[in-house]
């Protein structure tokens, strides 16, 4: 039996999520309108980077489970897939961005003529819109088949009957054994696909949404920089969740010291993976010296934008780095969230210097209350998205094969033992 879930979180605080979504979307439109355009599109272009990012790193983080067929994190497989709730949002999002194109993307009204092959907004749609559906597409297929098995075992034993969405994703229900068996299958196939069509997608989106903000900079490496920040942010998110599910939701029986420790693991790793990254691509612009190449990079780390560049690298690398050397804060609950947090604003910080410093040309850093409103707003968007899935769907993936218990975990004594 999965654990009731209820009250994931009350209802007075759902209100609050749709209340600061309509806090964000009326800054976005004031500002659009009577203020200056350009600060809403590029705020709420970053939060399209950001979270609709952290939407598809959750099921991404399930697929990589499902291929490696780990055990460690089955207890948080749902809640990692719960992300996708956000998607259709997401895909409002980027639609609102391509109508506004020629408010907010340079070359649209000033071409770069070698570059018109690709920089053209026909074509731009075209991708960004047949790229979302086949990632999209993919990614809602496989949550589906994930839920199914655990939804018709607990309609088929009337624990809790399926209703509405739940029960057309049961339709013609042949019994739990054979679900399980099938539902297995179709996630082992579609798992690898979601991690290629994701790496292909998101290189796209860094392409059109960063790269081209600057339209004479270009690096074959920024796609692989974005992706694995999605990543990074897909983990910090998932470990405020794992101890976030272990106490309100009750799942300490799943998620304990050692689950914490591993996606502690994960999120160190991927802090260090990300600088790799930024290193790599700082290097050969550094070492090649080309106008073109430098520009991007002497832009962010000099003069205003400097000290927001030195943030990002603290908050993104250096602090998750130094910490999270410690076993200790890896298991402990409050050390972990509060590093995961740093790491979680940190990413939004680096998107946000990825995007502006390219269309921003006044002095300052525009950083202000339309940012933070707008960011709100997209905040409580996808807080109420994500909560909205975990109340209509189960919670903890009980026909999963490798769910176990945390007292099974294979260093479950080592660390009993300390």
């Amino acid at each position: 039996m999965h654990p009731a879930p209820l009250p994931i979180v009350s209802d007075s605080t759902r209100r609050g999520f749709l209340a600061a979504t309509a806090v964000g979307a009326a800054a976005f439109a004031i500002t659009l309108t009577l203020g200056n355009s350009l600060r809403a599109w590029q705020a709420l272009l970053v939060n399209f980077l950001f979270f609709g990012g952290l939407a598809q790193a959750g099921v991404v983080i399930s697929a990589i489970m499902q291929v490696t067929s780990s055990r460690w994190g089955r207890a948080l497989k749902r809640t990692a897939e719960a992300t996708s709730a956000f998607l259709p949002v997401s895909f409002l999002l980027l639609l609102i961005l391509l109508a506004g194109t020629a408010d907010w993307l340079p070359w649209v009204d000033e071409p770069v003529e070698s570059k018109q092959a690709w920089l053209n907004v026909p074509f731009l749609v075209v991708r960004q819109v047949a790229g979302f559906f086949i990632l999209s597409g993919l990614s809602l297929l496989y949550v589906g088949h994930s839920l199914r098995p655990d939804i018709g075992q607990l309609d088929e034993s009337g624990a809790e009957p399926a209703t509405g969405l739940s029960r057309r994703l049961i339709a013609n229900w042949r019994g739990l054994n054979a679900e399980r068996e099938a539902s297995q299958r179709i996630q082992n196939r579609l798992a690898p696909a979601i991690l290629i069509a994701y790496a292909w997608v998101f290189t796209l989106i860094a392409f059109d949404f960063v790269m081209s903000l600057d339209p004479h900079w270009f690096s074959t490496l920024a796609g692989g920089y974005y992706f694995i920040g999605n990543l990074f942010i897909g983990f910090a998110f998932l470990s405020v969740v794992a101890v976030w599910s272990r106490n309100r939701l009750d799942l300490s029986k799943y998620i304990g010291a050692n689950q914490l420790h591993d996606v502690g693991k994960l999120l160190f790793g991927f802090c260090i993976l990300w600088a790799y990254l930024f290193w790599s691509q700082y290097l050969v612009i550094w070492y090649g010296d080309l106008p073109e190449e430098t520009e991007f990079i002497y832009h962010r780390m000099h003069g205003a934008w400097a000290p927001v560049a030195w943030t990002v690298f603290a908050m993104v690398f250096v602090v998750p780095f130094l910490v999270l050397l410690s076993r200790r804060v890896k298991t402990s609950a409050r050390g972990l969230t509060t590093i995961a947090l740093v790491g979680f604003a940190g990413m939004w910080l680096e998107r946000f210097i990825l995007v502006s410093p390219s269309l921003w040309h006044d002095e300052g850093v525009p950083l202000g209350l339309i940012e933070l409103l707008v960011t709100l707003g997209t905040a409580g968007l996808f807080g109420w998205c994500y909560t909205t899935f975990l109340r209509t769907f189960p919670v903890l993936p009980t026909s999963d094969p490798r769910l176990a218990p945390a007292s099974a975990h294979p260093a479950a004594h080592v660390l009993h033992a300390e």
